[in-house]
């Protein structure tokens, strides 16, 4: 029992350092494809006590590659711990539900007659291979759909290091999905290299729970031909897609990246300063660019600087604080509107002061500005956003974009308030409203998607944004995305590289270019292949003046989204189901088998 135990914590530490050494830092991508070989090894273990090593190892490997986002606040020390402990629940239910799979797969050579069924002879004669990425692929749809869901860290994004992202191109047919599905195939014939070896030797194998060899079935000898394949099949599609053709457009945009530390609640006096410190670094430096600059895009809730942009809706109705005189005089209704447009007026001021600046001395037209900026609407009642508005050349705000997906625990705390006693305990920035939908900037006729924050590591918010306004009109569809944040937060932290990477993606995805315009994190632009063409370094102000080329091709994944990944996800979910259904069965009859 002690050397099986051993062996355990061995397989699962080994599965977690490796894909750690593919992670920032390290890039070390060729080992993802064997990653999860020892993971999958587990899977012909029959002991319980392979649980505990595979929870433990993946939590400390999410632990770790996350360990940032405690530089946020003092207390993001808890939703990280919070965080690690519910990805580290993907890896070990894998392992305990191919586990499960595999019992009729691999079993002692007197034990084979018991295989009777015609379902377990079917399931025997299913390649392995098939099922374990169904698994992995199928938890990771979960993952990325529960509680809100997340991106970052699939198992598709150790790849995102390659020189050459030749193998990462089928993004675009099935999102990183098939980039995981992929390695999970390559992991499980190493796997069955390993297994087949120590079969053949004729030595007890270690991994097993008695000295009796194991009889390998043919689901398990599938394994390197089916992966083989897959493997130059990507290979194959990925080289003929590098070579598609992109048109250069007549756009010129520059992203202006600094790294300004920011705190959770800041006065404003800090954010006046941060303001003012990009407004001297966009001015100086699209008065010396040597091209016309048609838009300066700003990182997150940059161009604020204390002043976030007023919308005043028909059915505006004065909040009750306001309309009772709690904080001063009572207001009306049209004084509300009055204190809104005046408010407007001086946004629309400060932008064209701006501009003017920077279009002082040329004859060239003042450059559009995109930016992020809180956005407050007053309806029937009051809503908060964390927004980007587009600032035409004329100062005027001419669109804006409400964040649809915000941060769990730093932007909104589930449930918090419908909980009377703690509603008024939250804090400001809390408080947060969620946009609905996408939107489509047009700058001078190239019109940009734009996203916020963590959207580009949640997957699925940009392709779907993508194929709601392809579906809109395809003729309208963006040509480029274009992605705010503010990663101060995470001090320069490996979070930052991994915030890249999912952005890789999610440009393949989209088939879009991606320019990313970041305070204190990945001020970048990535081609619609997922190359990075231009990055800032980390910790250093600077602009990137970027002239993306037009990809016309209008992605699988984008038409369609993750059709596969999300029926993998159902069996995922239905499987577990069973699992637990069987284990309430089976503690039933032990009850009713001892008397109780």
């Amino acid at each position: 029992m002690k050397l099986i135990s051993t062996n355990a914590w061995l397989a699962a530490i080994a599965s977690g350092v490796l894909l750690y050494l593919t992670g920032p830092g390290f890039d070390l991508w060729p080992l993802a494809f064997v990653a999860l070989t020892p993971l999958i090894l587990l899977a012909s273990h029959s002991e319980k006590s392979v649980r505990l090593p595979v929870y433990a190892s993946f939590f400390a490997y999410y632990f770790v590659s996350l360990q940032g986002l405690r530089h946020a606040h003092p207390l993001m020390i808890l939703p990280l711990l919070a965080l690690a402990g519910y990805l580290a629940v993907y890896p070990l239910l894998f392992v305990v539900l191919l586990r499960r799979w595999s019992r009729c797969l691999v079993q002692p050579s007197e034990e084979a007659a018991t295989v009777r069924t015609r379902w377990d002879r079917w399931r025997a004669h299913l390649p392995v291979a098939l099922v374990a990425a169904s698994l992995w692929v199928g938890g990771e749809w979960v993952r990325n759909h529960f509680a809100t869901g997340i991106s970052v860290l699939m198992l598709g994004h150790s790849l995102a290091g390659m020189a050459a992202p030749t193998m990462i191109q089928i993004v675009d047919l099935f999102g990183t999905y098939g980039v995981s599905f992929l390695l999970v195939l390559t992991s499980v014939a190493a796997a069955d290299v390993c297994l087949l070896a120590m079969s053949r030797r004729g030595s007890p194998s270690r991994w097993t729970n008695d000295d009796r060899d194991r009889r390998f079935s043919r689901g398990w000898q599938t394994s390197l031909p089916i992966a083989g394949v897959a493997a130059a099949g990507a290979y194959f599609y990925g080289a003929a897609a590098l070579t598609h053709p992109t048109a250069e457009s007549d756009t010129t945009l520059m992203l202006i990246g600094r790294d300004e530390q920011t705190e959770y609640q800041q006065d404003l006096g800090r954010e006046q300063q941060i303001f003012a410190a990009f407004a001297r670094q966009t001015i100086a430096a699209v008065s010396q660019s040597p091209i016309p600059i048609d838009a300066v895009v700003w990182p997150e809730s940059m161009l604020s600087g204390g002043q976030p942009w007023y919308i005043a809706e028909e059915d505006l109705a004065v909040p009750e604080e306001l309309a009772t005189g709690r904080d001063g005089p009572p207001l009306t209704v049209p004084e509300m509107r009055q204190i809104i447009s005046q408010s407007q007026a001086d946004f629309v001021r400060r932008n064209r002061n701006i501009q003017a600046a920077m279009s002082a001395g040329s004859t060239n037209q003042p450059p559009a500005i995109i930016g992020g900026c809180g956005i407050v609407r007053y309806g029937a009642s009051a809503e908060q956003f964390s927004g980007i508005v587009l600032v035409g050349e004329d100062g005027t705000v001419q669109d804006t974009y409400a964040k649809n997906h915000l941060v769990m625990f730093g932007e909104y705390i589930p449930l918090i308030k419908s909980i009377p006693v703690l509603k008024e305990m939250v804090p400001a920035g809390l408080g947060l409203a969620a946009g609905v939908g996408p939107a489509s900037f047009d700058v001078g006729g190239f019109r940009v998607l734009p996203n916020l924050c963590i959207e580009t590591a949640v997957e699925r918010i940009a392709v779907d944004h993508m194929r709601t306004l392809w579906k809109r009109d395809a003729d309208l569809l963006p040509e480029a995305i274009v992605t705010l944040t503010n990663d101060a937060w995470f001090d320069h932290s490996a979070v930052v590289a991994h915030h890249l990477r999912c952005a890789q993606m999610v440009a393949i995805g989209c088939r879009r270019p991606i320019l990313s315009a970041a305070n204190g994190g990945p001020t970048a632009w990535i081609d619609s292949m997922g190359r990075v063409v231009s990055q800032l370094p980390a910790g250093e102000a600077g602009e990137i003046v970027a002239k993306p080329r037009i990809d016309d091709r209008v992605s699988f994944y984008v038409r369609y989204g993750a059709m596969p990944a999300s029926v993998m996800g159902v069996l995922w979910a239905a499987g577990l189901g069973l699992c637990l259904l069987q284990r309430v069965h089976n503690r039933y009859r032990r009850r009713l088998d001892s008397g109780g």
